[in-house]
């Protein structure tokens, strides 16, 4: 998909900025890392999970049956928000795509 926001910018603004692009596309990569990995210690403490029942766990099905269901419903959440995103906020259908492909083309002269 990386490469479809590539050409349509070209196609828009008349530059091929790839790198440009791209590099802003893998900062906001890091950044979502970043901010998911605070959220699930952020989530662990917040449904009590402590050193003492990493070593014992079986003595607090609580607290497991927790981190089962978390574990659940975040990815859950998180791919439903991406799919919406997608659908509601990405620009590129595939129509639009084949039209940039062949605009490319037939700047190139191919």
């Amino acid at each position: 998909m990386i490469t479809d926001v590539i050409d349509d910018a070209e196609v828009r603004n008349g530059v091929r900025e790839d790198g440009t692009i791209y590099s802003v596309y893998s900062f906001a990569r890091k950044l979502g890392q970043a901010f998911s990995s605070g959220m699930i210690g952020a989530v662990l403490t917040a449904i009590g999970y402590t050193q003492e029942v990493g070593w014992n766990p079986g003595a607090y099905p609580e607290i497991m049956a927790q981190v089962f269901n978390w574990s659940c419903l975040i990815p859950a959440i998180g791919l439903a928000a991406v799919s919406l995103s997608l659908f509601f906020l990405y620009p590129l259908s595939k129509g639009r795509v084949e039209a940039n492909v062949a605009e490319l083309a037939r700047r190139r002269g191919k």
